[in-house]
């Protein structure tokens, strides 16, 4: 029974109903046994609340303009450690070996994608991040163009 959960604990004995909208809990509501008389009531009672009050959840849903979406390459997220939207530094190990570069990262047709560029003998900390900055901001050009003819 989508939305209704059974709770029978030590002083609590009936069918809480809970709608979801717009990400999160739209209302909740517990039919107690004891209230209602039996369980079989409750229940009966539970089913038809959230019925109704799921139709009024969709009906909110559909009248509440969603918010538009930011651009993701506006500002970094709190956790970015690059500075840079869509650059991010890696550190970890693989198979027992240390392994540490900078990932550039897009979406291309909705489907994201990412380029590593790892620091080795051959490239420096600071070549590596130079690197995926550059192609990062390389792919945030094309996104605007497409954004622009859309």
């Amino acid at each position: 029974m989508k939305g209704i959960s059974r709770i029978d604990s030590k002083n609590t004995h009936g069918w809480y109903v809970r709608i979801y909208a717009d990400g999160g809990v739209f209302t909740s509501k517990l039919f107690s046994d004891r209230q209602y008389g039996s369980k079989e009531v409750a229940l009966k009672n539970a089913t038809t609340f959230r019925d109704h009050n799921q139709m009024v959840a969709d009906i909110h849903k559909a009248n509440t303009p969603r918010k538009p979406r930011r651009p993701f390459f506006e500002r970094p997220a709190k956790n970015n450690s690059s500075g840079v939207v869509g650059v991010n530094e890696v550190k970890t190990v693989i198979k027992g070996r240390e392994v540490h570069y900078f990932q550039s990262t897009w979406s291309d047709d909705g489907k994201p994608k990412s380029k590593k560029y790892y620091i080795n003998s051959n490239r420096t900390v600071n070549e590596a991040r130079k690197l995926a900055i550059k192609f990062r901001k390389q792919k945030e050009d094309k996104m605007r163009l497409n954004m622009a003819k859309s």
